[in-house]
């Protein structure tokens, strides 16, 4: 709270500061009512709407069929986007990052997976070989739809590619279901309970948790494939869901998606209470102009720097590095932003680390 204070008093026009205090129990509220129960539903719906394709798949493998399945999964994966900035609580315990989303996938892994028949999908050793990216590589991995029916069909290790794929996708639905079964059970009331701005708190988790989000986004989906860490050498095969091509679509969402958290913007386009309207209480500025402001345009030049890229996000970091450059550069002053300049004005400890540094 003294930090909160010492920002309102220097930073307002006022210098007496706010004279009502924030409603933080408003606007935590409208996180766990209209983004975050309602994201973790359509999730769940999602997983298990692809779980039916794929077992539709495997039980008849088709063209038909697999362009459903394949379907199913891009939604799912979209929606994973909305609700990857939540990874406190429920999602927290389910390590539901970790078990969904660990790219690139490891071809190798999954294969001697395959060709063994057995393995536990729930060792650290294969963390690289479940989730949506294992399922990437195995619906989008061959040449032609019907060579990759092929794989299920005439392969020698069909029965065993079948299973694989089908526990992959159901281990997916079942920690998105668990996650959901988290919030809806018992936890939506803590969190609420939550108070303050201190680590564990309500706040102090939407906005570590909102700025991990957008730190792997920097990282993991650009910096990585576009040779950031790697002297400018491009490995597009270190893309988010590399094999269906999907990665700059998954990009464009995660940034819509972190936009919405700092907001409380709801999926129907309602702007509740949020981080950015907590800023505008205690008079946080950025220049001359308002920190929320100044964030939300940050938000949107990292948009506009994505939607600048043309293709797949693999492909682009070869054809078009000056491009990707961009959307990599406008999220490293969007961190900046929502790392140091937000944390400070509502008192908020950043608790997290990254592994390269802001």
């Amino acid at each position: 709270m003294a930090g909160f204070m010492l920002l309102s008093s220097c930073s307002s026009d006022s210098e007496s500061g706010p004279t009502t205090e924030y409603d933080r129990d408003a606007m935590v509220a409208n996180y766990v009512e209209n983004l975050i129960i309602p994201g973790y539903t359509t999730f769940k719906s999602k997983t298990e709407a692809m779980t039916a394709a794929v077992d539709a798949f495997i039980a008849s493998p088709s063209t038909a069929t697999l362009s459903a399945a394949r379907s199913a999964y891009v939604e799912a994966y979209t929606a994973w986007q909305d609700v990857s900035a939540f990874e406190f609580g429920p999602a927290s315990d389910q390590l539901l990052r970790t078990n969904l989303n660990i790219y690139p996938t490891s071809a190798s892994e999954i294969e001697a997976n395959i060709a063994a028949g057995t393995y536990d999908l729930q060792a650290a050793a294969n963390l690289d070989a479940k989730g949506f990216p294992a399922l990437d590589y195995l619906l989008y991995n061959a040449g032609t739809d019907a060579e990759l029916v092929a794989q299920f069909t005439t392969n020698a290790s069909a029965s065993q590619r079948k299973q694989y794929l089908q526990d992959v996708s159901n281990l997916i639905t079942q920690r998105a279901t668990a996650t959901f079964n988290g919030w809806t059970n018992g936890y939506a009331a803590t969190f609420k309970g939550a108070k303050g701005t201190a680590v564990g708190s309500a706040v102090g988790s939407l906005v570590n948790e909102l700025n991990q989000d957008i730190d792997l986004t920097k990282r993991a989906k650009v910096g990585f494939p576009s040779g950031r860490f790697t002297s400018g050498s491009p490995l597009p095969e270190k893309a988010e869901a590399y094999y269906s091509k999907k990665s700059l679509d998954l990009l464009k969402q995660n940034i819509r998606a972190e936009k919405a958290v700092f907001m409380g913007l709801t999926a129907n386009g309602t702007n509740g209470p949020g981080l950015d309207d907590y800023l505008d209480h205690v008079g946080a500025k950025y220049g001359d102009g308002l920190l929320s402001e100044a964030i939300e345009a940050q938000f949107e030049a990292a948009l506009a720097a994505a939607n600048a890229v043309q293709g797949p996000l693999a492909e682009a970091v070869v054809s078009q590095p000056q491009a990707v450059t961009k959307v990599y550069d406008e999220l490293q002053k969007l961190i900046v932003l929502t790392k140091t300049d937000m944390p400070a004005a509502l008192g908020v400890t950043i608790t997290y680390t990254d592994n390269d540094g802001d």
